[in-house]
């Protein structure tokens, strides 16, 4: 069940002066009056139920009094309204639609206003809805159209006969003009036996069948496998001889064999000390005239600059910290 909500009394008074303003509007009047809020019927019954909690509230506290049957009035007044008003725009809005479904043809003075549902309540346009659908559902229960427009129109009686193509009126043959009635020859409407142009449809497996198999490998070269010349039979292969069983037993000749592996060795040249040259480069003298707070790797390893400092450093490092002014040479 939802929640109610009660009204406080400037609002009740305001929704009942409402009530009553919008039934002296609608009294006397085909079409619906437009509502003063679009939540009419919602703030009526919440105006009904604010009335009925005051009165419980006054029998609780008071018991019956005068005051008590003053507001049972007032609340049977509200009701009696608002039954009123409800019939009157229900008849309003069902001849509304009736009007709307049922008009004949070129008639003149049946042309209503549809409807502004922004100023209507939402609950009066589902009921509007469902009675122009119910009033569908007669005129298609009844034959509405063929008993405004006759069995002739329905049947399509009244269309113009439609001639075979190529169909010549008398009138061609009458060299003077106007024809026959001097008025020309009457429009006659001619059959149309020209098929339309069927659609080509494409069909997906026929295209995916007249593709290529592999369009990515399009332009690219074959590839030729080598074919392998079979022997004729009669034909001894060359390798045939080495790889037939030999009827004599292999003797093995190892003075010969030990002459082969000694001259297949690979002479190893000895190289003299006084050969070698030395790897490392020249050293130079420097002296650190700035402190380094992060060691510098060399050829030797890491090493702590502190100013001051006398070293021997290889020429690539040594000259790189004398041009960036960490260090200068101290020759001896």
């Amino acid at each position: 069940m939802a929640e109610r909500t009660f009204l406080n009394p400037t609002q009740a008074k305001e929704i009942e002066e409402q009530l009553f303003s919008t039934l002296r509007q609608q009294v006397g009047r085909s079409v619906p009056m437009p509502l003063p809020r679009t939540d009419f019927w919602t703030k009526v019954g919440q105006l009904l139920d604010t009335i009925e909690m005051e009165i419980h509230e006054v029998y609780k506290t008071v018991g019956p009094s005068l005051k008590m049957q003053t507001m049972q009035k007032r609340q049977a007044n509200v009701r009696r309204t608002a039954s009123e008003l409800a019939r009157k725009r229900m008849v309003a809005m069902m001849q509304h639609s009736a009007s709307m479904a049922l008009r004949t043809e070129g008639s003149q003075g049946q042309d209503l206003a549809a409807m502004d549902w922004s100023r209507h309540d939402p609950a009066e346009r589902e009921f509007y809805a469902n009675a122009t659908e119910q009033l569908n559902k007669f005129k298609q229960s009844v034959n509405w159209n063929s008993m405004q427009r006759g069995i002739a129109a329905e049947g399509g009686l009244l269309d113009e006969p439609r001639l075979a193509a190529g169909t010549t009126q008398l009138d061609s043959f009458v060299p003077e003009s106007g024809g026959l009635t001097g008025q020309g020859p009457p429009t006659i409407a001619l059959e149309d036996n020209s098929e339309p142009i069927p659609e080509t449809v494409d069909d997906e497996e026929e295209l995916l069948a007249k593709a290529e198999e592999f369009p990515e490998l399009a332009g690219a070269q074959p590839i030729i496998e080598p074919t392998i010349d079979e022997t004729e039979i009669g034909e001894n292969h060359a390798a045939a001889m080495e790889l037939a069983p030999s009827k004599k037993k292999e003797e093995m000749d190892f003075d010969a064999w030990a002459a082969a592996e000694a001259e297949s060795e690979p002479q190893i040249e000895v190289v003299e000390e006084e050969d070698l040259e030395p790897v490392q480069g020249e050293l130079l003298r420097i002296r650190v005239l700035q402190s380094m707070d992060e060691p510098i790797i060399t050829i030797d390893g890491e090493i702590t600059l502190g100013a001051g400092d006398v070293l021997f450093l290889d020429e690539m490092t040594a000259n790189y910290l004398v041009d960036s002014g960490v260090a200068e040479l101290a020759t001896l």
